[in-house]
C-alpha cells in the first residue's frame, strides 16, 4: 500500500523509484494465427521467449534501482478479467500517474475493452486517487507530461476528439498549459509517445512530420504554433528522428531520469545515437525478439508510479 500521498507522481522527470508490470500466460495463449491482428498484436507471440523477456525488463529495471510491483498482486475483484486480456501488459496506455493523481484512461471498444477496470482496482488497493476517469461513451489512451507545468495530448486513431475537447477544462487544473497536436489516423501514431519522448527539461526526441497542426492551449486561449519553436522559447531542444526510427518506437523509451533512460537496441540509428552522446545522455540498450510482436515499446509495457 502506497500511504503516503506524496510518493506517487511521474511528472517530474526525477529518478524513476516505482513501477508496475504485468504479464499473463493465460491471456497471451488468447492470441492466434487467426485473431493476432484483431488484438493489435503484430503476429502470434512466442510465449516462453515473451515471458522470459519480459522478465528479463523486470530485473534490469530492478537492477538500476526501481521497485517493480507486479499489477495482479493487487487485483481482487477482477483477477479472471485479467487473464482476458491479452493487450493489458501494455499498461502505459490505460493511465498517467500524477501526484494529484491518476488520470484513467477510457480504453477503445474491443480488444482492450476493461483494462481500465482492472487498473483502476490496482489503483485503488495501492492508494492512489484518481484525479480523472474517462466513463461511459468516452475513448482516450493516454497523455504525457512534457514537463511539470505542460500535458501533451495527440489526437490518434485511439482517441476521440469529443472526448479530448471535453478533458480540457479538467487538465487545465492540474497543467497550466497543453499541447494538443492534430495527427495522422494511423496505427502507427496510436499512442502519444509514438511521436514524443522528454529525455530531460532541456532535451527531447520527436517525429515532427506527425504534427500536422499543433496548438498551444491555456485557460485564456488557443493558438497554433510551432512545436519545435515553442519548445526551444521554454529551453528544451527537439532532435527530430527518422521515418524508420519512428516506426522502431524511436520516442518511446524509460527514463530512470534525466539524460538516462532504457530503450530498444533497434530503436535508434547511430546519428541519433551520437546526437544524444553529445549532449551527455546514456542510452541502457535491451534488445527485444518475442516482445515485438505485441507491437509495443518498454515504455508501453511500463505503468510508472513514482518518481523521486
Amino acid at each position: 500500500m502506497i500511504k503516503n500521498l506524496g510518493l506517487f507522481g511521474t511528472e517530474k522527470l526525477a529518478r524513476l523509484r516505482k513501477v508496475i508490470l504485468h504479464t499473463s500466460e493465460r491471456s497471451l495463449t488468447m492470441v492466434n494465427p487467426e485473431n493476432f491482428q484483431q488484438y493489435l498484436f503484430n503476429s502470434v507471440p512466442d510465449i516462453p521467449q515473451f515471458l522470459s523477456e519480459h522478465q528479463r525488463y523486470a530485473d534490469l529495471l530492478r537492477a538500476h534501482g526501481v521497485e517493480v510491483l507486479q499489477l495482479q498482486d493487487y487485483v481482487r475483484k477482477n483477477s479472471e478479467l485479467i487473464n482476458s486480456l491479452p493487450n493489458l501488459p501494455y499498461l502505459n496506455d490505460t493511465c498517467l500517474i500524477t501526484s494529484h493523481g491518476a488520470i484513467l484512461s477510457k480504453m477503445c471498444p474491443g480488444s482492450r475493452a476493461g483494462e481500465e477496470t482492472v487498473v483502476g482496482e490496482a489503483l485503488e488497493n495501492l492508494g492512489i486517487p484518481l484525479y480523472h476517469a474517462f466513463t461511459g461513451s468516452d475513448q482516450f489512451e493516454g497523455c504525457l507530461a512534457v514537463s511539470p507545468e505542460i500535458l501533451f495530448i495527440a489526437d490518434t486513431e485511439r482517441h476521440d476528439r469529443k472526448t479530448i475537447e471535453g478533458f480540457f477544462s479538467q487538465a487545465l487544473r492540474l497543467f497550466p498549459q497543453i499541447i494538443y497536436a492534430e495527427i495522422p489516423q494511423e496505427r502507427r501514431y496510436m499512442h502519444p509517445d509514438m511521436i514524443f519522448g522528454r529525455i530531460s527539461e532541456s532535451l527531447a526526441l520527436a517525429y515532427l512530420p506527425a504534427f500536422l497542426k499543433t496548438y498551444l492551449i491555456t485557460e485564456k486561449q488557443r493558438i497554433e504554433i510551432n512545436l519545435k519553436e515553442i519548445l526551444a522559447r521554454r529551453g528544451m531542444e527537439i532532435i527530430e528522428i527518422s521515418d524508420q526510427e519512428q516506426q522502431l518506437w524511436g520516442c518511446s523509451f524509460v527514463s530512470l531520469e534525466e539524460n538516462i533512460f532504457i530503450h530498444y537496441d533497434i530503436a535508434l540509428n547511430l546519428r541519433t545515437q551520437n546526437e544524444l552522446s553529445r549532449r551527455g545522455v546514456e542510452i541502457i540498450p535491451f534488445h527485444p525478439e518475442a516482445l515485438l510482436a505485441g507491437g509495443g515499446s518498454l515504455r508501453c509495457l511500463t505503468l510508472r508510479v513514482w518518481r523521486g
